[in-house]
């Protein structure tokens, strides 16, 4: 009768660990665990940003120079292509960027005082400025727009030019990120001053109801 119970006992015993073994297997497969959870930062990102699919990588979203990118509003013919080669030789100018620097009166010393100058240009070939004398406040600040030109490869040199396309500044770029003055407002500076590029993309705002400009049609 033992010896029965025995031979009872070990293939129930033997199903139990088959049984057992499956299960830890089953437990300790990959990615049995690994439910993704986004974290609290990347949930937070998603909430401000929106879905990735309405988002376009790497675009910035400045107020102005945002028709460039649209076919609709494209040059034709030979103005695209002339556009397209401004632009290519304007690499450093390919994203949006602001630049800032102290700019001396150029002037008449009694008239005029030392400004703080933004700069922000596009790539649809749009610059917007904001000149601040020193010492003032923004309530003082004089805001203008136009348009850019290559005038020079190696280095790079740019014309900004009024709307009515009267010359403003002739700009070098001494590297992607610094831009030296050759002139400005018709004066060419004794010495020389540089606008050193920004983190952050300045809109300047002042000038946000004004019409947007084509400048890739000139």
């Amino acid at each position: 009768m033992l010896i029965a119970q025995r031979h009872f006992l070990r293939p129930a015993l033997y199903a139990c660990l088959v049984i057992s073994a499956a299960g830890c297997a089953r437990l300790n497969a990959p990615g049995y665990y690994d439910v993704p959870h986004d974290s609290t930062y990347s949930d937070a990102q998603k909430q401000a940003q929106g879905p990735a699919e309405a988002r376009a990588p790497s675009q910035v979203q400045l107020g102005f120079g945002d028709q460039a990118n649209k076919p609709s509003q494209a040059p034709a013919g030979g103005k695209a292509a002339a556009a397209a080669s401004e632009l290519e030789m304007a690499r450093p100018l390919r994203e949006p960027k602001t630049f800032l620097g102290t700019v001396p009166c150029l002037g008449t010393p009694a008239t005029c005082t030392a400004n703080r100058f933004t700069l922000t240009l596009a790539p649809s070939g749009e610059w917007r400025s904001r000149s601040v004398p020193l010492g003032s406040t923004t309530t003082n600040s004089l805001a203008q727009q136009g348009c850019w030109h290559v005038i020079g490869t190696n280095p790079l040199k740019i014309l900004l030019q009024l709307n009515n396309e009267t010359p403003k500044a002739s700009l070098t770029f001494v590297n992607d990120n610094v831009l030296r003055i050759d002139s400005l407002d018709g004066v060419a500076p004794n010495l020389e001053y540089r606008l050193t590029r920004q983190a952050d993309i300045d809109g300047i705002d002042e000038l946000k109801r004004q019409a947007v400009l084509n400048c890739r049609k000139k």
